[in-house]
């Protein structure tokens, strides 16, 4: 409140204030004398678009939840997190089968929730009258039980028009016409029409919910749908770019065409200490964030630098410089959605890789970490990549081929659940297994004795298997001709090779093309 836009803070609080009112969230009272009192606080933030530019000033009035010492339990808390992966689905499903999108925010959307205790809360700063306190009658944004009570809300509501969620994705929900992909209080709307959305959205306010509607899905959770004429989508994220170049302080650096060096990122024991110029951890997190969303291509990068973020040495800072220098030349880049459906086919391609004990050699001998290995896959539909994931595995593997199985194991962990989605979302649409179209899911595996054990019958076992954990061999049983099927694929062509290691440039590039589509 003492910054350049301290008016600007101070108008949206007084809209705060005013909205809070009007929704009737509190009584003002005498504090109570045999009841604990929660302290508030305004949280303040600049909202901005994708590209980085100055949205609103948002304040909000939170109480202090962390004060709650009785009454409410963990499972009360609990509210699911929407899934990235969902979304890049079903973008990809609005470019395959035309449909008409739609964005849906709620106003001050936790306390349009009741709330089922008493709770009392200090009035706010700035607006405060002596010896009064505020008595709840509305789940307020801070309040521990807060997002379970407006996403119950929220589903009561979702169920009275029609909808059922998944039993895969909770913040998925799906009518006979229209799909909805709920994040707190941003909300994605699918639907073959628009006189469909307008049905949702009005049954929706006919149910008291207060919304606002944007015409179309542009922009969500920060990152950019862009829609080219070639009915393609990118995802974009140049505004989180700036803000990682901005931090790391690279300005004087030269662009790089990879986002790391050859090798391994080592704990580096013996190193320099980190120059702190930077915030390490705040940088990881907005990486992670980035390639999470639309740039696969950094996964094995930020993987490696994530590793050591409570420990950081001078070296691991100038592999985050390293990264930064490669999106200072590719910071208009982003994920291309662009389906190539084949007839009457819906294929769901899994590339599985593994790197097998990638860090010996490198890594200090004494430490375990030296020789585990490291998983990378990417799960394709119709050709746009939907989920991936470059990590370490939590077990040492003693061979090739077990660690190429823990791999599998681990992709199809992600996958089956993909496929419950793809299922619950395309029998929206008329799409079924038995009518119109044939699903049909294909793991390509670049290790035939990974292969070769894959394909065995549940239960039996090769020589060299035996010792292999139960919890490596469950997805043998969920393999049937026609629907899941893992195939060799020459290591040339295995699209999650830059999952597991550092390539260089040529290959580099080579496999960001199959992945990203540029």
């Amino acid at each position: 409140m003492n910054g350049p836009h301290a008016a600007g803070f101070w108008k949206a609080c007084q809209t705060e204030y005013d909205t809070l009112v009007s929704k009737d969230v509190w009584e003002v009272v005498p504090r109570p004398k045999n009841h604990p009192v929660i302290s508030g606080t305004w949280a303040f933030r600049i909202k901005r678009f994708p590209d980085g530019s100055m949205r609103k000033l948002k304040a909000r009035f939170c109480a202090r939840g962390f004060e709650q010492t009785e009454g409410v339990d963990y499972d009360e808390t609990f509210a699911p997190v929407v899934n990235w992966t969902t979304v890049r689905f079903l973008l990809m499903m609005s470019i395959l089968l035309g449909l008409e999108t739609r964005q849906v925010d709620y106003v001050a959307a936790f306390v349009q929730a009741d709330i089922d205790m008493d709770v009392y809360v200090e009035m706010p700063c700035g607006f405060s009258q002596k010896g009064k306190v505020l008595k709840l009658k509305k789940s307020l944004y801070g309040l521990k039980q807060s997002p379970r009570n407006y996403f119950n809300h929220l589903s009561s509501k979702l169920n009275q028009l029609g909808f059922t969620a998944s039993d895969a994705d909770p913040c998925l929900f799906v009518s006979d016409k229209c799909i909805c992909l709920v994040y707190v209080d941003d909300t994605l709307l699918y639907a073959r029409s628009q006189k469909d959305l307008d049905d949702v959205v009005k049954g929706l306010r006919d149910l008291n919910m207060d919304l606002e509607e944007e015409s179309d899905v542009a922009g969500f959770l920060g990152v950019l749908v862009d829609r080219r004429p070639d009915g393609s989508i990118v995802l974009l994220q140049e505004g989180l770019i700036a803000r990682i170049i901005e931090a790391l302080q690279i300005t004087h650096l030269h662009p790089k065409r990879t986002p790391y060096r050859q090798g391994v990122l080592t704990a580096d024991l013996d190193g320099d200490p980190p120059n702190g110029t930077f915030n390490y951890a705040s940088v990881v997190g907005m990486l992670g964030y980035l390639q999470a969303n639309s740039r696969p291509d950094l996964s094995f990068a930020v993987a490696q630098c994530a590793r050591f973020t409570h420990s950081p040495k001078r070296s691991h800072e100038e592999a985050l410089e390293r990264i930064g220098q490669y999106l200072k030349s590719t910071s208009n880049k982003g994920l291309i959605l662009k389906p190539t459906p084949l007839v009457n086919t819906f294929n769901t391609d899994i590339y599985v890789d593994a790197d097998f004990a990638g860090g010996w050699g490198y890594e200090d001998p004494s430490d375990p970490a030296c020789v585990k290995s490291r998983t990378g896959f990417v799960i394709e539909i119709m050709g746009c990549p939907i989920q991936w994931l470059s990590k370490l595995q939590p077990n040492i593997a003693t061979s090739t081929m077990e660690a190429e199985y823990t791999a599998l194991s681990i992709a199809l962990r992600a996958a089956i659940p993909l496929i419950h989605v793809i299922k619950f979302v395309n029998a929206a649409f008329g799409i079924t297994q038995n009518a119109l179209v044939s699903f049909k899911t294909t793991v390509h595996e670049d290790n035939k004795g990974a292969l070769t054990l894959a394909q065995l019958e549940p239960g039996r076992q090769t020589p060299r298997s035996k010792f292999y954990a139960i919890k490596m061999h469950w997805f043998r049983s969920w393999l049937k001709p026609n629907e899941i099927e893992i195939q060799y694929i020459e290591s040339k062509r295995q699209k999650a090779d830059m999952f597991t290691k550092a390539l260089p440039t040529a290959v580099f590039e080579e496999n960001r093309k199959l992945s990203c589509g540029w």
